[in-house]
């Protein structure tokens, strides 16, 4: 597992690394780790409760997690191969990827990122008490840190998921010029004269 983890993290996030760290949802998603951190005691001290924004969390992640799996699956088995070639070469100027494979990324990349937020997520549960507030007055600096860091974890994943609906959303326009080109091209075909 750990083996082709940091192949993926060669080969698919070293390349986008710019684009990942200087992206507004990782700017966002440090935000909320710094507003939780600095006045996340004066709102959560009472409520809520751990296992309730854990379970809660904990569902949304596991369905995106499948969305997204879902979303790779269907984005490598793309039935139209004049769609999926015409994704394959185009690339922006000086960009080391192709449209294709960033597609294939930002599936995949949310995926992985609700599977980190799982893994946090279900370590919350097993060692705080779920009837405990999130940040209880008195709280240990290990506890404001572990909650800031799932806080920030869980807001990056959240943006995370909306640029993957966003992109979906623009890869289905683009399909949609696609097969109204085609459709053109099949028209102007089948109207010209045969030759005899």
């Amino acid at each position: 597992m750990v083996r082709p983890l940091f192949q993926y993290l060669r080969d698919e996030g070293v390349p986008r690394s710019r684009k990942i760290i200087l992206s507004p949802e990782s700017f966002i998603a440090i935000m909320v780790a710094i507003a939780f951190w600095r006045w996340g005691d004066r709102f959560f001290y009472q409520s809520p409760k751990i296992g309730d924004v854990a379970t809660g969390l904990i569902a949304y992640a596991s369905i995106a997690l499948g969305f997204c799996v879902a979303g790779l699956t269907i984005s490598l088995t793309l039935p139209d191969q004049d769609f999926a070639t015409r994704l394959a070469v185009l690339k922006g100027d000086e960009e080391p990827t192709n449209a294709y494979s960033d597609l294939l990324f930002v599936f995949s990349w949310t995926a992985i990122a609700h599977w980190l937020a799982l893994i946090v997520l279900f370590a919350l549960t097993l060692f705080a008490e779920s009837s405990s507030p999130l940040l209880p007055i008195g709280h240990s600096r290990l506890r404001g840190f572990f909650v800031s860091a799932t806080a920030c974890i869980c807001a990056y994943c959240l943006c995370q998921f909306l640029i993957t609906l966003i992109t979906l959303s623009q890869v289905g326009n683009v399909y949609i010029k696609h097969l109204a080109a085609c459709h053109v091209e099949k028209s102007t075909k089948s109207s010209l004269p045969s030759n005899q």
